[in-house]
């Protein structure tokens, strides 16, 4: 009778043991798992919730200005110059790099034109985008694209 008690305690103990191990070696996997599915569900719904639309150009010698209005439900805060803008003649375009004093040639540079104070992109408010060119812009066949930090982006094709 001893050794039968004996004996399911060992196999008891043998079970428990590898009931651990298997969760300990499962846990972490299921764990990661879950966490790529939180932060890839995170990212989709950044993405949701930011949209824009170029509403407006215009130039004026090396100058070009685009107006882009925040239509989605995102606030654009710090990061607009982490955007990509591509700017250039039809077939001969190139990205042109942030900088905020336009002292470099191309670059461009932005402002909130209806800020309410906060120096964030809100939902519904309109950025004045500055594009220097290197020459001068003449008449032709353009195009413009601004590609945000999160790869919304809108693009135009316009005539001066």
């Amino acid at each position: 009778m001893a050794e039968s008690v004996i004996t399911v305690s060992i196999i008891t103990i043998a079970c428990v043991i590898c009931a651990t191990m298997l969760v300990s070696a499962i846990y972490p996997a299921v764990n990661r798992a879950t966490s790529s599915v939180v932060s890839s569900s995170a990212k989709l719904g950044d993405r949701i919730e930011t949209s824009v639309d170029i509403i407006a150009e215009a130039n004026e010698s090396s100058y070009e200005y685009v107006w882009v209005k925040n239509i989605g439900s995102q606030i654009v805060s710090s990061q607009i110059e982490n955007s990509d803008i591509f700017f250039g003649e039809i077939g001969n375009f190139q990205r042109i790099p942030f900088n905020a004093t336009l002292l470099a040639t191309p670059s461009w540079n932005y402002s909130i034109e209806n800020d309410d104070g906060n120096d964030r992109w809100d939902a519904g408010e309109t950025i004045n985008i500055t594009i220097s060119s290197a020459s001068e812009i003449t008449a032709g066949d353009y195009y413009v694209k601004i590609v945000l930090y999160n790869g919304v982006s809108d693009e135009e094709k316009f005539s001066i």
